[in-house]
């Protein structure tokens, strides 16, 4: 066989290795995402329920027992409570075979960037373990949330490194801002949804204090921050309309204003009916969907990983 020949085939077979890591890559940080943002919902459960104390010490269940005992006088909370402490061992593999794969990737920016899931993960069972330790304290709650808020912004930004669309560039610094201001209407929004539930019923056990601040007037404010986000959301619509450069960011945007009206059903649904538990519960899983999508139009359009590091 000619040199040429074999150099095309060895060619052709390092393209077909690099084209299965990558998919390989792909699915590993989409299960990494997914954990990252599954663990944000099943830990609302856990307060939805009642069941933030299921497990009252750490990190132990019970008093000499890392498993719920039968002489536990927490019921089946007990059992919701250690259910997910278990998940974030789920949470924890997903990380490690996040940044394992960064590491046969070779690109040692991407290293750092993997790693942090893996450090924020085991930061996250320490918060965890400090939330219970003082009772449910909601300054605690509310940076536990937060914290896996951040991870899933970092593992949407991996997860959108390892996929085939190309980032856009956008030329205007107008534009650029306003993108840049509308991300941080929506972070401004998660932190004053956090503060609402905080001063809210559902704390996650009836004996964890509340945030001294009334419900009703928090909620306006939370409220109004929606509002707001709304208005910039259609002003960034109207911006796509007149901007053929940004065309493709049409789709996300589309996404992102029909899960804004269930969001917003759900949240005047649960207002009006009392906040039960199952519909707070829907209103965090929509959180954490939008806040995925706004990651998604950011990375899109602001900042992309893959401007930043050298892909393979």
């Amino acid at each position: 066989m000619p040199i040429a020949c074999k150099l095309e085939v060895v060619r052709l077979e390092n393209d077909m290795k690099k084209s299965l890591f990558v998919k390989r890559a792909q699915l590993v940080s989409l299960i990494n995402l997914i954990a990252q943002s599954g663990i944000i919902v099943t830990g609302a459960v856990v307060r939805l329920t009642g069941s933030g104390l299921g497990c009252p010490t750490w990190p132990n269940c019970a008093p000499g027992s890392l498993v719920p005992v039968a002489s536990q006088v927490e019921g089946f909370h007990k059992y919701i409570e250690f259910g997910n402490r278990l998940l974030t061992f789920v949470v924890l593999f997903a990380s490690v075979a996040l940044l394992i794969t960064a590491v046969i990737s070779k690109v040692k920016k991407l290293n750092i960037w993997s790693a942090l899931p893996l450090l924020g993960t085991l930061l996250q069972a320490i918060l965890g373990g400090i939330t219970v330790l003082t009772g449910l304290n909601p300054f605690t709650v509310m940076f536990h949330f937060l914290l896996s808020i951040i991870l899933v912004a970092i593992s949407t930004l991996i997860y959108r490194f390892w996929s085939k669309d190309k980032p856009l560039k956008i030329n205007s610094s107008i534009i650029r801002n306003y993108i840049k201001f509308f991300t941080l209407s929506g972070f401004i929004v998660i932190i004053l949804g956090t503060i609402t539930t905080g001063s809210g019923p559902h704390s996650g056990d009836e004996i964890a204090t509340r945030f001294n601040i009334d419900t009703r007037t928090i909620a306006w404010i939370h409220a109004d921050s929606v509002l707001l986000f709304i208005g910039l959301l259609i002003g960034l619509i109207l911006f796509v309309k007149t901007n053929k450069e940004l065309n493709s960011l049409t789709r996300l945007l589309n996404s992102l204003i029909i899960l804004c009206l269930i969001q917003g059903l759900i949240g005047y649904t649960q207002w009006f009916t009392n906040l039960p538990w199952i519909l707070v519960g829907f209103h965090v899983l929509g959180s954490v969907l939008i806040w995925i999508n706004l990651m998604l139009i950011f990375e899109k359009s602001i900042y992309s990983l893959k401007n930043s590091i050298k892909q393979i």
